[in-house]
């Protein structure tokens, strides 16, 4: 992991312009503010019946609001979720940390999930919540990059983090997430879809299961790269990362982009 500092604008004018007359001193501009996307933490399962009503629901947000601000995650964990068993060709989503995360929050059914981290709740309080974190402004800007992988699927990726307003501290994660997965879906009517396609499937946390510690102020840009290893099984024109800092307050902003493959 690699971190690069870059100095502040503030700082460059007070250093660049120590010789220069008041009068024709550079003057720091407040940033641009930026709109705050809002990360769906979707707690699924196959074996959950009602689960399809929550991706359903997700699709309806994207389509209202657009992919690039409704980022939505599903992470499989609970009795009702399926881990993979290649010997028998089951195609399991399910993942030791999204277990972890099903614990942490306290999931007791399926399914629930957080707007930007604003509590466990139903999916039909989902739209509500999404409408009350998009009038908010975003404190951090952020982006994403990667590198094409190399023979043995590692891949270097890197996020890049701007102060927008103030000084926020927090935690930044970075999660792989895995589209256009064919499993088998247990659906409202109680039959089995065995050609079921899930989206946003939680597939690996690339900077620890919590993410790491960040403290940016306005002005200032952090980046932390960090390394991951594609499995063979796992799609790379279907993946993308996703990155978002958090805090006490919930998710302060959040973003996704899709894996370089070409």
């Amino acid at each position: 992991m690699r971190k690069i500092l870059y100095i502040t604008l503030a700082t460059f004018c007070l250093i660049a312009c120590d010789n220069i007359a008041e009068e024709d001193r550079l003057i720091y501009e407040p940033l641009p503010e930026v709109n705050r996307s809002v990360l769906i933490e979707d707690f699924t399962g196959q074996r959950c019946v009602n689960c399809p009503n929550a991706a359903d629901e997700i699709h309806n947000l994207q389509e209202e609001y657009g992919e690039d601000v409704i980022v939505a995650v599903g992470i499989h964990g609970g009795p009702m979720a399926v881990y993979p068993n290649p010997e028998r060709g089951i195609v399991g989503l399910a993942t030791e940390i999204g277990e972890k995360y099903n614990e942490y929050w306290k999931v007791e059914q399926w399914p629930m999930g957080m707007v930007n981290r604003g509590g466990v709740c139903s999916y039909t309080d989902w739209k509500a919540k999404v409408h009350e974190e998009l009038q908010k402004k975003a404190p951090v800007d952020i982006s994403l990059s990667n590198e094409m992988p190399d023979a043995d699927g590692h891949i270097r990726v890197a996020a890049s983090v701007q102060g927008v307003r103030g000084v926020t501290t927090g935690k930044l994660q970075i999660w792989m997430v895995e589209d256009n997965v064919t499993a088998i879906q247990l659906m409202p009517d109680g039959t089995a879809n065995q050609s079921y396609v899930h989206q946003h499937v939680f597939r690996a946390a690339v900077n620890g299961e919590w993410g790491e510690d960040i403290t940016v102020e306005e002005g200032e840009s952090i980046v932390v790269s960090e390394t991951i290893t594609i499995p063979a099984d796992w799609k790379r024109e279907n993946l993308s990362l996703v990155a978002f800092v958090y805090n006490d307050q919930g998710v302060q902003q959040v973003t996704r982009s899709s894996l370089k493959n070409e």
